[in-house]
């Protein structure tokens, strides 16, 4: 096994994973042999009783110290590292020692900029409140990287997925966001959504005041409490928030007003985490069907049953896909 993979199975198993890095392990474990590796590793890890730690930690710079204590004098630029051919019980102390010198990384002064990392990898919920006492809840599959210490006279966080955040008011210090499509999320004090993809990022504001832009250009919306800001293409737009249901995954519940089934099926299925399709000769019916319901603490079954009972469609699975029929 490759260091490489070490350090992805112990980020798997401290729940430090970030989205991309979990798909880069699966593909990995898509052979058996490193399949039945990682299970046995698992076991150990869980059978030793190691706790994950409170503070979140960036292991790709902690292996780099396990790396050179290994394999002294091969820390080059170009240097190959052999395979590791140790058992079982040797590769679980490395697990471990990945993980204590992860902690001593980010407690460590010479810790680059203090630079951290918070992701909600496990299907939970992740809530963290920063050294502003701003705070931030990250929706499960989504993650932050932040500084204990923030430089100069900005506070800035880089987000990945998304995250309802409330912010402290400093007016001499404007709070950023950044995402990966390079917009940027400027505040001073305020209670906003932020979700970001690779090509867009929208803002829902619920209170207060915030600017977004692309790259920190002067250009950019002003959104206020009930406006949604989306950056796609390039392009800046403002309209008036049309989705009640905005912070359903945070609040755990999902609320239709006379809303047709064509608009809330695509919402149970972001809210579930589910493929959810409307056949197609069933689409015409189900853009004139309404419906006033609630849901806080069902299934998707259930929650299917129910509209299946108000609304008298069908539905059926079809490999990984709901489709909802006459």
């Amino acid at each position: 096994m490759e260091p490489t993979n070490y350090e992805l199975i112990t980020k798997k198993l401290s729940g430090q994973i970030t989205p991309d890095e979990d798909l880069e392990l699966s593909k990995w474990l898509e052979d058996k042999d490193h399949q039945r590796e990682f299970e046995q590793l698992a076991k150990i890890w869980k059978d030793s009783n190691i706790a994950p730690l409170k503070r979140e930690y960036n292991t790709s710079a902690a292996w780099a110290k396990v790396e050179g204590a290994i394999h002294p004098g091969t820390h080059q630029a170009n240097a190959r590292i052999r395979p590791m051919r140790w058992k079982f019980a040797a590769a679980a102390a490395i697990l471990v020692l990945l993980a204590g010198a992860a902690w001593w990384m980010m407690e460590s002064p010479s810790h680059p900029h203090g630079l951290k990392e918070l992701a909600a990898n496990d299907g939970k919920i992740r809530a963290l409140q920063l050294d502003d006492q701003s705070k931030v809840t990250l929706r499960p599959g989504s993650s932050l990287k932040y500084s204990d210490n923030y430089e100069g006279n900005k506070r800035v966080v880089n987000l990945l997925g998304e995250a309802y955040f409330e912010i402290t008011t400093d007016a001499s210090r404007p709070f950023l966001v950044k995402t990966p499509d390079n917009a940027v999320v400027e505040v001073l004090g305020t209670s906003f959504v932020v979700e970001t993809s690779d090509s867009s990022t929208i803002v829902v504001v619920t209170e207060g005041k915030v600017k977004l832009s692309k790259n920190g250009d002067e250009e950019g919306v002003i959104l206020t409490s009930g406006r949604k800001g989306i950056i796609k293409n390039g392009s800046i737009s403002a309209i008036d928030n049309d989705n009640p249901n905005f912070l359903a995954w945070k609040t755990g519940t999902l609320q239709f007003n006379d809303q047709t089934l064509v608009d809330i099926v695509p919402q149970l299925a972001d809210f579930y985490g589910k493929e959810i399709r409307i056949d197609e000769s069933y689409r015409n019916v189900a853009a004139k069907q309404k419906a006033t319901i609630s849901f806080r603490g069902q299934s998707c079954d259930v929650a299917l049953h129910e509209l299946q009972l108000l609304l008298g469609f069908k539905y059926r699975q079809e490999g990984d896909t709901i489709v909802i029929s006459q």
